[in-house]
């Protein structure tokens, strides 16, 4: 007997059958693996959180791209998980009792309101790896080369890392949102697209920082274009330490790995809680990116100073598509 029902799915999400399940269970399987031997916690967070607490620190960017809805048992606002990262830092900071250095993994699906511009799906599987209570730069080179590794794990190849530091484009931008969310939403997105005539088009040329916002659509290139950052940017009082911290991961990366390096301070993509060093990796096989993190350093246990964080997380869908 014929159904009559008109079985289909949501706009933006799909469903992945044989053989395709099975090949992605596999990768998520190895890399889980790979983080365990290197020393990393697995952990399995919830699909729903409170609405009034999901993201913490970055509860209003989270919220964001969350569905929400009225549980009708508690009668609470309910928000299914767009992301991970800042779950395992919950957790962290209020289910771990520890303060010395916590290093967690997971692997879970996500669900956005809003669909990816990698796969214009609005559900994926988020795989990645968070350090906790580590400030160091060993720890950012330790995410890092994790990161790498894991791409490896995916065989995927001819890698080029992107790097920048969201605390610089933060510092340049902060003057602009002064002119309103709508604007400095624009701002952002014409940014992101390296779009100087968006950008002439939305901010007036009295603004006395415009040039500067103009200047950073060029930032972007071989780290040879730290120097020429650094001049550009000299009236910010920590741009010298953000852009040298940066040209020191740039050297220790150097020595340890042959991937292709590639420096983008404007770089805004994914989530905007991260207020330090930024990382990315794409393929030549891909035009989006494959796999991104960076430091993020906020949810405090018992003392009152931010709990340093650094991790990176990657759309295990995305990647095994390649």
């Amino acid at each position: 007997m014929s159904s009559k029902i008109r079985w289909s799915l949501p706009d933006g999400v799909d469903e992945l059958l044989p053989p395709k399940a099975l090949e992605v269970e596999m990768l998520r399987r190895k890399l889980i693996d790979s983080y365990l031997s290197s020393g990393y916690e697995f952990i399995t967070p919830p699909l729903l959180e409170l609405s009034e607490t999901i993201g913490g620190e970055a509860h209003d960017e989270i919220k964001s791209h969350a569905f929400s809805f009225k549980d009708n048992l508690t009668g609470k606002n309910l928000s299914i998980r767009p992301d991970i990262s800042e779950q395992a830092s919950r957790i962290d900071a209020y289910r771990i009792q520890s303060n010395d250095t916590v290093r967690l993994c997971y692997a879970g699906e996500v669900v956005k309101s809003k669909s990816s511009k990698v796969l214009r799906s609005r559900t994926t599987i988020q795989v990645g790896a968070e350090i906790f209570g580590d400030s160091s730069k060993n720890a950012e080179l330790e995410s890092i080369s994790l990161m790498l590794d894991s791409l490896e794990v995916a065989e995927v190849e001819n890698i080029t890392l992107s790097l920048g530091h969201a605390g610089l484009t933060a510092s340049i931008l902060q003057p602009f949102k002064k002119l309103g969310v709508e604007v400095f939403s624009n701002i952002e997105m014409a940014l992101s697209k390296k779009s100087k005539s968006d950008l002439n088009n939305i901010v007036s040329n009295d603004h006395k920082n415009k040039s500067s916002l103009l200047a950073l659509c060029d930032m972007y290139g071989t780290p040879e274009i730290l120097s020429k950052a650094k001049d550009e940017f000299s009236y910010i009082e920590q741009s010298a330490s953000y852009l040298e911290h940066l040209n020191s991961i740039v050297e220790d990366i150097d020595k340890k790995t042959e991937v292709n390096i590639h420096i983008d301070l404007g770089e805004i993509q994914g989530f905007k809680y991260h207020n330090g060093i930024v990382f990315s990796a794409y393929s030549d096989l891909a035009s989006y990116v494959l796999a991104k993190g960076g430091r993020y350093d906020g949810l405090r246990k018992s003392s009152d100073h931010d709990r340093p964080a650094v991790g990176f997380d990657l759309d295990l869908i995305a990647v095994s598509n390649l």
